[in-house]
């Protein structure tokens, strides 16, 4: 009857009523059938019980008189009278013509005189009533002498009261009193336990539910769905629960997500190291194997040295990187732009793509267009992370491109200040499904490569106001084209 969905002050009313309603109904029952038996089995005696005596004793009175000649005036008559009438509940008082009292159970003179008597002769009065119920009776009949003469009167007194049956003991009639009185606070007491019981089951399940949630929670198990929907105060308060969880669940996939992010970018950038500790560790190779007088030349060892300063600075930059990736930030590129000579940047990357090449039996086929009316140099970027951008492109085209391959380096300085460059190679290009996702972040493609290298070259081309794309070429190969603006 007091349903779960209902709202908790709603429940606790009708917990109430309940309560009441079924204490009253088993009460009245209880009372009705404890009545009923009290009366059946003469256990208790009604209210007009003596009343309904007294006919039969005024006739058996008259008529013993008439008999038996007996003036019941006599006090010496007082025996037969009392046998008469029952041991209790009666009481009488026998009064001559003038009122005076003869004898009798009443001890006090209940008529004043004579006339009061006539007056009050054949009358009943009830005295000491409650609310016009019960009350003290008396009664008040002549008697009639051995000659049918008025000789005085017979008063009789009772009570219109329940009483208890004189033939059963008092105890056992009290104690089933007591027992019918204190029914009603056992029924209130049974009733409360069987319909707290009801809304105590309806108030727990959700409750334990929620316990059961957060010790989920707390062991890191956010796997689950709290479904009470219930529109009363528990079901919201599941429901934000819930909504918690799915945010903390959110939250901490996010987080996870974050940590895996992070590895693998810090891999990515240790990948990143490979191309510029490879490019040195070939010119110290270089410096050490060649002889003397190939080497020892100041234009040669100057170029060797350029290179392994240059790849010096960009391992630099990348232990950069490294503390970059270590916080949370990862399109967090800071640029340094500076003033480039587009030759002397070029021809030294040519050395050092070409090295790497070599190193795998791939030609380069390197080409440097410059459309300026004014070739003073006057580029304004970020050597370290274009470097960054090319090696990264070379590297994925040295991973795929076979032995005796070819990787072209096209470079298009235009009038505008804007540089485009490509990178094609003669390796078997991209899949179908990779090309809208290589640039994406930890992406990872079909051949196992993952977007962390595309992506960052993707975020730095972005950095200097540039753009990036990726295709097949007719023939075969991938090709990546990029452009960069190059006014600062």
């Amino acid at each position: 009857m007091i349903k779960e969905r209902w709202p908790i002050k709603k429940q606790l009313v009708w917990a109430f009523v309940l309560v009441m309603v079924i204490s009253i109904i088993l009460t009245l029952l209880t009372w009705a059938a404890g009545i009923t038996f009290l009366f059946s089995n003469q256990w208790l005696q009604p209210a007009n019980y003596y009343e309904s005596q007294i006919p039969n004793i005024q006739h058996t009175v008259q008529e013993q008189a008439a008999e038996n000649h007996i003036s019941w005036t006599d006090a010496a008559n007082q025996t037969k009278l009392e046998k008469l009438l029952p041991p209790e509940g009666i009481t009488y008082q026998i009064v001559d013509t003038r009122g005076t009292r003869r004898y009798g159970t009443i001890q006090g003179q209940v008529v004043e005189n004579e006339t009061d008597l006539l007056i009050r002769l054949n009358s009943k009065t009830v005295t000491d009533s409650t609310l016009g119920f019960g009350g003290l009776v008396t009664l008040i009949s002549p008697l009639s002498g051995d000659q049918g003469m008025y000789s005085g009167a017979l008063i009789l007194q009772y009570r219109l009261e329940t009483s208890p049956s004189p033939s059963i003991s008092s105890v056992w009639t009290n104690t089933f009193l007591v027992l019918m009185l204190a029914s009603p606070f056992v029924y209130i007491a049974a009733a409360t336990w069987f319909v707290a019981g009801r809304v105590g089951r309806n108030v727990n399940r959700p409750i334990e539910d929620l316990i059961l949630a957060s010790k989920r929670i707390k062991e890191q198990d956010l796997d689950f769905t709290l479904d009470n929907h219930a529109p009363n105060e528990l079901g919201l308060l599941s429901a934000s629960f819930e909504d918690m969880r799915k945010e903390l669940k959110s939250a901490l996939t996010r987080e996870w997500k974050l940590q895996q992010e992070r590895s693998e970018l810090m891999g990515a950038i240790s990948h990143d190291f490979r191309t510029p500790m490879t490019v040195i560790q070939g010119h110290v190779e270089l410096l050490k194997d060649s002889p003397a007088h190939v080497v020892h030349t100041a234009e040669s060892m100057s170029n060797h040295l350029d290179v392994i300063d240059h790849n010096v600075k960009r391992i630099n930059r990348l232990i950069q990187d490294m503390t970059v990736a270590a916080g949370t930030d990862f399109d967090y590129f800071p640029l340094r732009r500076e003033t480039v000579d587009p030759s002397s940047f070029w021809e030294m990357k040519q050395r050092e793509i070409g090295f790497l090449c070599s190193s795998q039996r791939v030609h380069l086929e390197f080409k440097l267009v410059d459309r300026r009316a004014d070739s003073s140099p006057s580029l304004q970027l970020d050597v370290q992370r274009v470097g960054q951008v090319l090696d990264n492109l070379v590297a994925n085209s040295l991973r795929y491109v076979p032995p005796q391959g070819e990787i072209r380096l096209h470079v298009d300085i235009q009038d505008v200040p804007i540089m485009q460059v490509t990178v094609c190679d003669t390796g078997p290009g991209f899949t179908e499904a990779d090309l809208p996702h290589l640039f994406d972040q930890f992406y990872h493609g079909h051949q196992g490569q993952t977007g962390l290298g595309l992506f960052t070259a993707k975020r730095i081309i972005e950095k200097h106001g540039g753009t990036i794309g990726a295709s097949n070429l007719p023939e075969g190969g991938a090709c990546i084209s990029f452009t960069l603006n190059t006014a600062g």
